[in-house]
């Protein structure tokens, strides 16, 4: 028993002592970020690039320096392809319009745009968007197909029945479908003010065609993005638009992993080779000038979900 605990003892005092301490920082090479959706309705695309980023120092410290998120420059090309051949080639210039810092960067970051001129064609089959970065080896890189346009129905009814079912509408085919409203008012400040807000109905609608929207649905979501008001104040409502937001299969991922699974700063997955983030196709319908009839116009004035909200028939 004694021979046992002397060998037990021996590793101990040949090996020397580990040290506990872990250098917990390992720098690596920035790594691009881009958020690009291509909307063909667009006059102008943008694109907003930043990085990944590391350093020795405090990490709210580091990211609010400008340089260590943004690129301030890169050589980045649309490219139109048609099937298996390339027929054409644009590129992004710097661009006047500044990425919003946020909380972290003191300055602005970089935007780079590219005039549309009527590049997305129906004879195109898909784009492909190539990005070159100083001190990388291989290009970022990502390509889409691209979706059909919808079309607005020739003939829609401008007027919305909330009333006794609901209002049904047309809604196009997509992979990711979500529906906005953009809600047009004027509220009294000594004279009659315009004032607009813009607000998600529904998201990633499932059942592409017919959809209906309903009243207590719609007066809720209308109570979440207008203050209420005080006896001193009064609003008009003037015209809604509905909008129909269209988004291919990679938008469709994109918004269901950023929403549901990600730390809201990277999404887990995209489609950007060498790189994180988005490459995607947008696009949209909208249903514009449209009005309550009576009943939901009173109901908008008077009833007891909106009535805080101080609209006045007139």
């Amino acid at each position: 028993m004694k021979n046992i605990g002397l060998f037990a003892v021996l590793p101990l005092l040949i090996f020397p002592a580990c040290s506990n301490s872990l250098d917990v920082l390992d720098p690596i090479d920035p790594i691009p970020i881009v958020y690009c959706q291509i909307n063909p309705a667009d006059k102008i695309f943008y694109l907003t690039l930043t990085r990944t980023f590391s350093g020795d120092g405090i990490a709210y410290d580091l990211a609010r320096d400008a340089n260590q998120v943004f690129y301030d420059s890169a050589d980045i090309h649309l490219e139109g392809w048609e099937n298996q051949y390339k027929v054409w080639e644009n590129q992004f210039e710097p661009s006047d319009r500044s990425k919003y810092s946020g909380i972290f960067p003191e300055t602005p970051g970089y935007c780079f745009e590219l005039s549309n001129n009527g590049l997305i064609i129906s004879t195109i089959t898909s784009v492909r968007l190539v990005i070159n970065l100083p001190g990388m080896s291989s290009p970022v890189f990502s390509r889409i197909s691209l979706m059909p346009v919808p079309a607005v129905p020739s003939r829609y009814d401008h007027e919305i029945a909330l009333y006794p079912n609901g209002y049904e509408f047309d809604c196009p085919n997509g992979p990711y479908l979500q529906l906005l409203c953009a809600f047009n008012y004027q509220e009294y400040e000594g004279a009659w003010v315009d004032h607009s807000v813009t607000f998600t109905l529904r998201k990633d609608i499932i059942m592409p065609g017919g959809n209906t929207l309903y009243a207590d649905m719609f007066f809720n979501r209308l109570v979440k993005n207008i203050a209420p008001i005080n006896d001193t104040i009064l609003r008009k409502f003037i015209s809604l638009d509905l909008i129909c937001l269209v988004g291919d299969k990679n938008f469709k991922d994109y918004m269901n992993t950023y929403e549901n699974s990600s730390n809201q700063d990277l999404p887990l997955k995209g489609n950007i080779n060498n790189g994180y983030g988005l490459f995607a196709m947008i696009t949209s319908v909208k249903y514009v000038n449209m009005f309550f009839d009576r009943q939901s116009f009173d109901s908008l004035c008077k009833g007891e979900i909106t009535g805080k909200l101080g609209f006045v028939r007139w």
